[in-house]
């Protein structure tokens, strides 16, 4: 592994989840969420705790590059996209459990599955234009 380009990619990937997942979840579904999440499960708008926002992005930044550099092929953007796919099979998943257990409805399980799925898909993408030979 080359770690300057690690860090530099699992970075990339980090402030790409950060502003994907703002634009996503703050303003094209915010309606969407506020309508459709039950009362009580989410935080109401000013009060995130952004640290933690911003500490689970470089978390998840560094794990994703982390996974991505062990399998590294040097394939291009396609294997980012095959990357953020494969993530995108596992937090659908994932999403699925908590939909069993959280007052939650399908839809909007769906809903946040292609949307995190369209953002886990873009951070491969990333790490690859970032983590090439």
């Amino acid at each position: 592994m080359n770690i300057n380009k690690y860090v530099i990619a699992s970075l990339g990937a980090a402030v790409w989840l950060y502003f994907y997942g703002f634009v996503a979840n703050a303003i094209v579904l915010m309606d969407y969420w506020v309508a459709n999440t039950a009362p009580g499960l989410m935080r109401v708008e000013g009060e995130e705790i952004m640290w933690a926002i911003v500490v689970s992005m470089l978390v998840q930044g560094f794990a994703l590059g982390y996974i991505f550099t062990r399998n590294y092929e040097a394939k291009g953007i396609g294997e980012g996209v095959r990357f953020g796919l494969l993530i995108t099979w596992f937090i659908a998943g994932l999403y699925l459990l908590f939909y069993a257990i959280q007052p939650w409805g399908l839809a909007p399980t769906f809903v946040a599955i292609i949307s995190d799925g369209i953002g886990y898909v873009g951070a491969g993408v990333v790490l690859s234009l970032l983590y090439q030979k």
